[in-house]
């Protein structure tokens, strides 16, 4: 494919860049108290020296919502700071117990969750700011990555282990404190650094950096591993991200070796 353009950010090494939904502009952070925002339809880039009100070192983790509205940072002791992408002004903030490690919005953009060193689980409406579920992951260890689609809550573990819950909005279970997953996927040995659901939410990609060739997709409907791929065979490498296209017909795994390896789905060849 042939390279589109090439842009610079000074003085900071990336470690997380995300497109703003479909509006042509894209977010990207290190570890520094500065982010910058790139426009590629203008060929602006935009530096946003810190977030009002905040005193975060690293602003090195973050999400973007579905619409590409708003940014979600993890911050310092727990805390979700939530920014508005146009303005690059801060919305509010989140506060969890213990320290956050991974935040995702909801599919809708409606709601953030978010987990951490103590491997509750949090849901908030952003509309309202209110914190409306929490309940413990069954794994008990730190939480890792989280991903959600409309059917589901994954929440993966520095274990390996990948719990599945269902969106369950009975009020008598909403702040039940014990929550049984309704499949623990546990066929990873080190902790989970990458998770997505494709588009449809049939299949959930996990993986973990730490181990090669460490990556496998869970058919959700019936909440299996495919067991036909990856294969012992297929050279992923060391997995450092993956995501799926939009109509679900590829999947990009990008790995230690600087490649970005592409396969075709074929179900979704339509």
């Amino acid at each position: 494919s042939q390279k589109v353009h090439g842009i610079h950010f000074p003085t900071l090494p990336i470690h997380s860049a995300a497109f703003l939904g479909d509006t042509g502009s894209v977010v990207v952070s290190g570890r520094r108290p500065f982010f910058y925002m790139y426009d590629m339809v203008a060929g602006k880039i935009d530096k946003v020296p810190n977030i009002q009100g905040r005193k975060e070192k690293s602003l090195e983790k973050f999400t973007t919502s579905p619409d590409g509205r708003l940014i979600a940072f993890i911050g310092n002791d727990g805390y979700i700071i939530l920014v508005e992408a146009k303005s690059k002004m801060w919305v509010a903030d989140f506060k969890m117990n213990g320290s956050a490690r991974a935040v995702s919005f909801s599919p809708d953009g409606d709601f953030i969750i978010a987990s951490g060193s103590d491997g509750d689980v949090y849901r908030w409406d952003i509309r309202s700011k209110k914190c409306i579920d929490r309940f413990q992951n069954q794994d008990g260890t730190i939480t890792s990555f989280l991903s959600e689609s409309s059917k589901f809550t994954a929440v993966a573990a520095e274990s390996g282990v990948v719990n599945l819950y269902n969106h369950d909005k009975t009020p008598s279970l909403l702040f039940q404190k014990a929550r049984a997953p309704i499949k623990s996927i546990m066929n990873l040995h080190t902790s989970v650094d990458h998770m997505r659901f494709n588009p449809t939410g049939d299949i959930l990609a996990i993986s973990s950096q730490r181990e090669k060739d460490s990556l496998k997709l869970v058919h959700t409907p019936t909440q299996t591993v495919f067991s036909n791929w990856p294969t012992s065979k297929t050279p992923l490498g060391y997995v450092y991200s993956l995501d799926f296209s939009p109509g679900s017909k590829f999947m990009a795994v990008g790995n230690d070796k600087g490649k970005c390896l592409l396969y075709k789905l074929s179900h979704y060849d339509t």
